[in-house]
């Protein structure tokens, strides 16, 4: 497979072709109709296939509350259309805060998430018939967590990928973990209260849940070892939040597989190598699905040990390395590994990512994966943050505006990373190219 190349394709006929000439299989329609169908979700009808993605924005209130910014996002995006609308990152409590312009959910903090509810399903609603579904993700951060200077971070399990050694890290005892599924409970109740129509309890990326998932070697714990250890958090939470909040929806954003080899990575094969072994994840998914998930976020990687893997860049935060493989790959590598998880539960909607590489050309990709039934739902992240009003434009247009796409540059994650207020640097400049700018060096 040839090294990395940024997008260059002025045509379909272009990207075709890079993609035949590395051996890909790249859905592709001219027809976008499939993105516009309706969905069911529970009681819901969604009014189309298009969703954003949890992409934080960093711009909360100290004590978690949405600030002025996060109301900006959020009232764009639902004047831009779509279908579904993935609140960002949560956290259940304090001390799983990543930084400290996360969301939190509180009693304290509720009246501003009402509002931030309220405000945005209006804002919907006067330009459109319908309104969008609204998800909230939450989390607990982990080994990801804020910590005191000095202090060690707490962790599901030692891992040398991240750990040099068992001493940098303080191990999280089996009562902590079940004091942080209430703290995942009672925020859901909070959620609901809120407004939202369901909540996402986050295993992917590297975070607390979807650690516990890769916790082979955590001995002697409920919570370690077995599949069956390593999954009860995340299965208790869900059927928690099932049984005790009956009308609320329950999401899961899942990791497919990590790319950290065995015994340390999810969904990998037992051999120690790179390969993804998906019979562990489609387990859980059917494990997921009785327990009362009812829709499923597919993604891939830790974004702190392999980025461009959930994330296909053109080019890297800083600090970053290219990969050797070409984007493309990894754009089709997503798709395909969404339809791993669609084919194996056709009733259970799944959501597919690794489109806003593809720049305007992602409809008529993600068309041809809703037609060949490899996904319910197509998510876009950093092309949501670039191109909130996509959907809208394909409305009214039957295409995008190249001009107004994702570059793939990582700014928005340069910002991210650095704790600053994240959004898109090239395509809303006006807010954050100053915030930027002043990044360290």
């Amino acid at each position: 497979m040839s090294g990395h190349e940024r997008f260059h394709y002025h045509n379909a006929e272009e990207l075709l072709k890079k993609a035949a000439d590395l051996g890909l299989e790249l859905p592709f329609q001219n027809s976008i109709e499939p993105l516009f169908s309706s969905l069911r979700i529970g009681e819901i009808e969604l009014p189309n296939r298009i969703l954003v993605q949890p992409m934080e924005g960093c711009d909360a209130t100290p004590d978690g509350a949405p600030g002025e910014m996060t109301f900006r996002r959020y009232r764009r995006y639902a004047l831009g259309g779509s279908g579904l609308i993935w609140f960002e990152a949560c956290s259940v409590s304090a001390s799983g805060r990543s930084n400290p312009h996360q969301l939190m959910l509180t009693a304290d903090t509720l009246e501003g998430f009402q509002r931030l509810v309220e405000t945005t399903r209006k804002a919907a609603r006067e330009r459109f018939s319908s309104v969008p579904y609204f998800v909230l993700q939450m989390t607990h951060s982990g080994r990801r967590s804020m910590k005191d200077a000095g202090s060690r971070p707490r962790a599901a399990c030692f891992n040398p990928n991240f750990d040099q050694s068992p001493d940098d890290v303080g191990i999280m005892q089996d009562d902590e973990l079940e004091s942080i599924g209430e703290q995942f409970a009672a925020a859901a109740g909070l959620a609901r209260a809120a407004g939202f129509d369901a909540v996402d309890i986050k295993a992917c990326h590297g975070y607390l849940l979807h650690e516990l998932l890769g916790a082979f070697t955590r001995k002697g714990s409920r919570f370690g070892g077995s599949f069956e250890n390593r999954s009860r958090m995340l299965l208790d939470i869900v059927r928690r939040v099932r049984d005790s909040i009956p009308g609320l929806g329950v999401a899961v954003r899942l990791n497919a597989t990590d790319a950290i080899p065995h015994p340390y990575g999810f969904g990998m094969e037992r051999t120690g190598s790179a390969a993804p072994d998906f019979s562990e994840p489609l387990r859980l998914q059917q494990r997921l699905l009785e327990s009362g998930c009812n829709l499923l976020n597919i993604t891939a990687g830790i974004p702190s040990y392999m980025p461009h893997l959930g994330r296909p860049f053109d080019r890297p935060a800083r600090g970053v390395s290219h990969p050797e493989a070409d984007p493309l790959a990894g754009v089709c590598a997503l798709l395909r590994w969404a339809a791993v998880f669609q084919r194996a539960q056709p009733a259970m909607p799944v959501v597919g990512t690794g489109y806003s590489w593809l720049r305007h050309f992602w409809p008529h990709v993600a068309a041809a994966v809703l037609s060949r039934n490899w996904a319910s739902l197509v998510g876009l992240g950093r092309g949501s943050f670039a191109y909130p009003d996509a959907p809208r434009d394909l409305m009214a247009h039957g295409r995008l505006n190249p001009a107004k796409c994702c570059f793939a540059c990582s700014c928005c994650t340069d910002l991210m990373v650095n704790h600053r207020m994240t959004g898109c640097v090239l395509r809303d400049p006006e807010v954050y190219k100053d915030i930027y700018r002043k990044l360290p060096k």
